[in-house]
Order: C-alpha cells, then structure tokens, then sequence
C-alpha cells in the first residue's frame, strides 16, 4: 500500500512540473494565433461593415426631415449633408435643446454659401421639442446652413440639390474652425446622398 500511494504521489508530482514546464514556454508563441484569428475578425468586421445599406432618408408627409439634436455636449443635425431634387422640402425638426437653421447667406448677416437667386432661409430659435421649420429648395447646387447659437461648435449642414456643379460652393476659409471641419465633403454627399454625424 505504501508503494502504491508514494508511486502516485510521484505521479502527480511529475504531472504538476510538466504542466508548469509546458505553461512558461515563450508568450509570442500562444499569441500569434490569438493576432491572426484577431485580424480575421477585423477583416469579417470590415466586410460586413462595407455591405451595410446605406442611411435612408426620413420623409414624413412628403418633407424630408432633417432632425436638429443636443446630446451629450454635441449638438449636430442627422443627417448633415444630404443629396435631393430640386423641388424637394426640407423639414428641420428640433428634437432636443435650442437650435435655428439658417442660410449662409447676406440677408443672414453672413457670405453667401447656398446658389444665387436661392431663397435664403432663417427659422429663428426653435426652442421646443418638435417644432420645426420647412424650406423647399428648387435651385440647383449646394446648400450650407448653420446653427446661430451653435455654429462655433460646428452644428452645421450642408444639402445638395440636383447638380452641385450648377452652384459650387466655395472655400470655407472664412467659417469658424469646427464648422469648417464639419461640413461634410460634395463628393461624400454625392457618393453617399445621405451623411451622417
């Protein structure tokens, strides 16, 4: 009985010291396959991520909607660049805080940045949740339109109508930094036809 009991505490004794030996073998070994079945998983995350739809427009009651927010420090329209038909209207809806939208334009007080001969537009402050305000835009080109008390901060958007060829916009040397920043590129918009914050 004694033999048998010291045979299989050697045993497990032996078992133990190989388990250890095994275990501290070098650390880059055990991680490379954990890096290539990480980089498989980006790589089929990007791939599902390259055959997402794309963002749909909102349209309630034959007006495309423009939703004006306030989250988290941020405020920002959803979308904030977008492509339509001339002809199309545009409902800005305040879904959260104190917002305008307003034309870049000198009726505004500001440089032109929406096609000349365009209606320019100022809703005043909408302060209340679901107000809105509609413009219906029938001149070809692009649109620039900020937030008065917000434009600093880069609440901005920018809507393309028909060709944006027909009325380019032109540099924004002269905006506030972050909403230089937040205008989405023509090409963006007109690759995607709607952008996202």
């Amino acid at each position: 009985m004694k033999r048998t009991h010291k045979a299989v505490v050697v045993a497990v004794v032996i078992g133990v010291i190989i388990t250890v030996l095994v275990g501290c073998g070098p650390q880059d070994q055990g991680s490379a396959p954990q890096a290539a079945e990480q980089e498989a998983t980006d790589t089929s995350q990007q791939a599902q991520d390259s055959e997402q739809e794309p963002a749909e427009l909102q349209v309630v009651d034959g007006a495309v909607v423009i939703e004006m927010q306030a989250s988290r420090g941020r405020n920002y329209n959803t979308p904030i660049g977008l492509h339509v038909e001339p002809g199309t209207t545009i409902r800005f809806m305040n879904m959260s805080g104190m917002h305008s939208t307003t034309a870049y334009h000198p009726d505004n007080g500001r440089e032109l940045r929406i096609p000349e001969g365009a209606e320019a537009w100022d809703s005043g402050m909408m302060t209340g949740r679901g107000q809105s305000f509609e413009v219906t835009l029938t001149v070809e080109g692009v649109y620039d339109y900020y937030c008065i008390p917000h434009e600093a901060m880069g609440h901005v958007g920018r809507i393309i109508v028909g060709d944006p060829d027909a009325a380019p916009v032109g540099p924004a040397d002269n905006l506030p930094a972050a909403a230089r920043n937040a205008l989405p590129a023509v090409d963006q918009i007109m690759a995607e036809h709607v952008v996202l914050p």
